[in-house]
C-alpha cells in the first residue's frame, strides 16, 4: 500500500495543534495577569525564582565520607605502606650503589689519566 503524499504529515497536525494550544495558553495567562493588575493586588511571586538553581542544591548536599578507614583498610593500608617502604630501601640502597661505582670510575680514570 503505497503512501499518499496529498495527505498531511500526521507529525506537522500535532505539532500546529501544540501551537494552537500554547497560543491560547499564552493568551489566558495574559488575560489572568491583566485581571490581577487591575484588581490592584500584587503578582504572586515566581516558584521558580524562589528555588536556588539544581546546581547549587547538589553542591551544597552533604557528602557522607567515612572519619576513620575500616579495621579491613587499615590492614590493607598497613600492607601497603610496608611494601612501599621496602620499596623505597631497595630504590635508596640501589642510587648509592650507583652513586659509588660513578665515583669510582671517576677516580680510576683521572688516576689512569695522570
Amino acid at each position: 500500500m503505497p503512501w499518499n503524499r496529498n495527505d498531511p504529515d500526521p507529525i506537522e497536525i500535532k505539532r500546529r495543534q501544540l501551537a494552537e494550544q500554547e497560543r491560547l495558553l499564552a493568551e489566558k495567562m495574559s488575560q489572568l495577569t491583566e485581571e490581577l493588575h487591575q484588581s490592584g493586588n500584587p503578582l504572586p511571586p515566581d516558584p521558580k525564582s524562589l528555588e536556588p538553581p539544581v546546581w547549587r542544591r547538589e553542591d551544597e548536599a552533604p557528602v557522607h565520607r567515612t572519619l576513620e578507614p575500616t579495621p579491613a583498610r587499615k590492614g590493607a593500608l598497613a600492607r601497603q605502606r610496608q611494601r612501599d617502604m621496602v620499596l623505597f630501601f631497595i630504590f635508596v640502597g640501589l642510587f648509592l650503589f650507583v652513586v659509588a661505582i660513578v665515583i669510582w670510575l671517576f677516580y680510576t680514570h683521572v688516576n689512569n689519566g695522570a
